[in-house]
Order: C-alpha cells, then sequence, then structure tokens
C-alpha cells in the first residue's frame, strides 16, 4: 500500500501549471454543475467524482506517469455505473469486461518501463505502418459486428434481469438508444477504447491521436443523451480532450 500512496504523492507534487489549470477546469465544471442543476443527489455526486478522478487519470497519463492506473481503477468502478444507469451497454459492457481488469494490467506493464530515475514515468515508442493499418481494419470490422449485437443487447439484458429478480422492478431502465447514431458512437468508442487501451498498455505514443478522436465521439454520444449524468461527462470528456493535445506533445518527449 505505502508502495502506491508514494507513487500517487510523487505523481501529483509533479504537476505544472497547465495540468493544474486542467484539474481546475473539472472541478469548476463540477461546482458549476451543483450550483446550476441544484442536485445533491448521490448521483450527482458518483458523476462529479467520476469526472474529477477521470481528468486526473488522464492528466497523469499523458505525463506517463504509473499513478494515472491507481485514479483509472476507481473512475473506471464509477463509470459502469454511469452506463448502466444511461443503458450506454458497449461503454459499460468494454469498462466492466475490459477496461477495468486492463488497469491493472497497465500496471504491471508499465512497472516494466519505468526510467532510471525519481519520475515514476515510462519510456514511450511508436507503432510501424503494418501495426497501424491492422489497427484501423480491426476497429472498422470490429464496431460494425458490435453494432448489430448491441440492437439486441439492452432488451434481452432487461429480460435477464427480471426472469432473475422477478420481485425487482427495471421498467423504468431504458431498453434501447436514443437514436441510430448512439447507437454507431458507443460501438465505435466502445472497439476504438478497448483497442486503444491495449496500445496504452504497451506504451505506443499513437494512442494519443486514438484518444483525440474516441473523446471527440464520446462529447457528441453523451451530448445525445438526455441523462442526469450527461453534463459532468461531457465535461469530463471536454478535457480529456484537450490533454489528448498535451499527451501527443509529452509522449513525443518521453520517446526520445
Amino acid at each position: 500500500m505505502n508502495k502506491y500512496i508514494e507513487t500517487v504523492t510523487r505523481s501529483l507534487k509533479t504537476l505544472n501549471l497547465f495540468e493544474k489549470l486542467l484539474l481546475l477546469a473539472i472541478l469548476s465544471l463540477a461546482v458549476a454543475s451543483f450550483a446550476i442543476k441544484h442536485d445533491f443527489g448521490v448521483n450527482a455526486w458518483i458523476s462529479a467524482i467520476a469526472a474529477i478522478l477521470g481528468v486526473f487519470c488522464v492528466v497523469l497519463g499523458a505525463k506517463g506517469s504509473m499513478a494515472n492506473w491507481i485514479f483509472g481503477i476507481v473512475e473506471g468502478v464509477l463509470h459502469i455505473y454511469i452506463c448502466f444507469c444511461t443503458h450506454i451497454y458497449g461503454d459499460m459492457l468494454q469498462r466492466l469486461l475490459y477496461n477495468l481488469p486492463m488497469q491493472f494490467v497497465g500496471w504491471r506493464k508499465w512497472s516494466r518501463r519505468v526510467r532510471d530515475d525519481e519520475s515514476f514515468t515510462i519510456k514511450t515508442r511508436y507503432m510501424t505502418w503494418l501495426q497501424r493499418l491492422l489497427t484501423v481494419a480491426v476497429v472498422a470490422g470490429a464496431t460494425v459486428v458490435l453494432s448489430v449485437f448491441l440492437m439486441y443487447f439492452g432488451p434481452w439484458m432487461i429480460d435477464t434481469l427480471m426472469a432473475i429478480f422477478p420481485d425487482m422492478r427495471f421498467t423504468t431502465l431504458k431498453l434501447d438508444y436514443d437514436s441510430t447514431a448512439q447507437l454507431w458512437l458507443d460501438s465505435f468508442t466502445t472497439v476504438m477504447s478497448i483497442v486503444t487501451m491495449w496500445i496504452s498498455v504497451k506504451a505506443f505514443v499513437e494512442q494519443w491521436y486514438m484518444w483525440l478522436i474516441i473523446n471527440v465521439a464520446y462529447i457528441c454520444m453523451w451530448l445525445m443523451s438526455d441523462s442526469a449524468f450527461s453534463f459532468m461527462v461531457v465535461a469530463k470528456y471536454s478535457v480529456y480532450l484537450v490533454n489528448s493535445f498535451y499527451g501527443i506533445y509529452m509522449w513525443h518527449k518521453l520517446s526520445r
């Protein structure tokens, strides 16, 4: 436990002005959300905490800091709950079955690439052109397959839950997506996030270009939702988007 606390503490001490501004931005948006909506319920707090921890995660990830995986674990659990409540099933499944376990894998993989100094940062590298082309092909093909699956997943999941827990009410949950565009965006972001997470674990610089695209897609998808979580989720991914450009810059430096 002391090792993890030390990693987080040292990483937070290295935050520069730009990184502090990103964190201040999400904190300000969280306060604004409470002030505007006057909602202090459990879901409002979960949404705000998930957004704040998520920004800590990506800011530290852009620095190549080991601590990003620690924040990512907690944010991942909260985001799974948010996706379940808002019927964003693709994102929920990839977070539950892939993203969350990969936080632990990422910690182990990055531990082998830590620099020989006190920075708790890693050495990064670039993909080959063949790896890039294969990545595009995999994302395109898997997005089509997943979109077909998700068309039927919502109703099936609710029916299954009602069969297992007949005394509980699940009828308040939406069975389907708000629009076809939201379905396709959920499929794309799910597949792209899975692939990009693996690329991140392998410490490839290209992950940040992919996160940039993912963040734009996520913002569009959550803007289509009328959920109570939407404001803070969009705020989170907007800060992520800014951080993507910073990640590209920082990882180019770390690759030298």
